[in-house]
């Protein structure tokens, strides 16, 4: 029997060997484009002129994560820097992104836009229009502020990329959920971060980083087929007509709440999305309890009939069993090369402007903590009539 098996087997590998001739050329075309779409594109990739921009918030002026959100929406306008196949498939030209990100260090938060040089107007542009009293400047990038080499004999770190529990069709919480009938009358998720940095000790940090790229808006294809799933709708395959389909009101609540929820996720523009972040700090100091209140912090955007933030296992700097210590120190260097490069080969996950304004946003007036750089001073402009010489 086993002597047969082995026969046959062989008898495949020989067939296969000889007709080579037949799909050698596929194999060997597919991996010289993939090998070649590699290369252009990291090239292009590297040729890329970044700054850092850190924006100060007014901290007179009431505000809300609807301004983020309209400046979200402005940024959207960046769509399209791939124009036509030549670019894409010979220049390697890719769609531009963002990076925002909220960073902790010495009991202080500050708020950075990672952005290419030339939509520095673009982004400044968009900030002004909502805050106008807002001072935002060039400034160095923060990730040079420790070794490139963590974990090394001083400095540890613990961190992984967000993913999401379910389909990113479903809408994790948003700012519209976080509203309140009572005195306070937005409660601001943002202020836990801010408290949990606020206390940073002088050689730990925390970072925060959002990277963002627009996207077309036939991702909304894949919310109607989920929609139409969980509103168990049969759809006539020649004229495309609904043929039966259950009310609203015959749902559960928990499933009514998912459909509106997708519904209106589809309803706004979507961006590609990946977040990641990190607790660094020196050994002496470094304690697993900031890491546990992140995390924690990230949960408030959890919503059980929809969507929440996960820790991505693969990237989670731990190891277990065999080879531990050393495995987990790769992981750890692999997530450093990652928040120091800002890189986004990956696709992601679709966040609409809502959900981008709920996770990143400037402080509201909910969030009084002193760790917050906030533009004390108002500066005025020249006026008018001042003569040019």
């Amino acid at each position: 029997m086993l002597g047969t098996l082995f026969s046959l087997y062989i008898k495949a590998i020989v067939l296969v060997l000889d007709l080579g001739w037949i799909w050698m050329p596929f194999f060997l075309a597919v991996a010289f484009f993939e090998s070649w779409m590699y290369y252009i594109r990291r090239r292009y990739w590297r040729n890329l002129k970044w700054i850092i921009l850190e924006v100060k918030p007014p901290k007179e002026v009431d505000h809300t994560p609807k301004n983020m959100e309209l400046i979200f929406a402005g940024l959207w306008g960046s769509f399209g820097t791939v124009g036509n196949k030549l670019e894409k498939y010979i220049k390697g030209f890719m769609q531009d992104y963002f990076s925002f990100e909220i960073v902790g260090f010495n009991g202080e938060v500050h708020f950075y836009l990672r952005v290419l040089e030339k939509f520095r107007d673009l982004v400044e542009a968009q900030f002004y229009s909502q805050f106008p009293r807002a001072e935002i400047r060039e400034v160095p990038d923060y990730v040079y502020s420790v070794p490139a080499t963590i974990p090394d004999k001083n400095w540890n770190l613990w961190g992984c990329l967000l993913s999401l529990a379910k389909s990113d069709v479903y809408p994790i919480r948003m700012h519209g959920d976080f509203m309140d009938e009572g005195e306070r009358p937005y409660l601001d998720p943002l202020s836990s971060v801010v408290e949990i940095m606020g206390k940073l000790k002088p050689s730990e940090q925390v970072w925060i980083q959002m990277l963002f790229r627009p996207i077309k808006d036939d991702w909304t294809k894949r919310s109607d087929k989920e929609i139409d799933k969980l509103m168990e709708r049969k759809v006539d395959p020649k004229t495309k007509d609904t043929i039966s389909s259950r009310s609203l009101l015959s749902l559960s609540p928990s499933t009514k709440e998912a459909v509106e929820g997708i519904s209106k996720k589809g309803d706004k523009k979507g961006f590609q999305t990946k977040i990641q972040w990190a607790y660094i700090g020196r050994k002496e100091i470094f304690t697993m309890a900031n890491v546990s209140a992140v995390m924690g912090a990230f949960n408030q955007y959890s919503n059980l009939n929809a969507n929440s933030l996960v820790p991505d296992k693969k990237t989670m700097t731990r190891a277990n069993y065999l080879f531990a210590k050393v495995r987990k120190a790769y992981k750890q260097r692999i997530l450093m090369r990652l928040l120091r490069q800002r890189s986004f080969w990956e696709k992601g996950y679709v966040f609409n402007i809502e959900e981008l304004a709920t996770f990143y946003h400037m402080p509201t007036a909910m969030v009084s903590a002193p760790s917050v750089s906030f533009v004390e001073a108002i500066k005025g402009g020249p006026p008018g009539e001042l003569p040019l010489e």
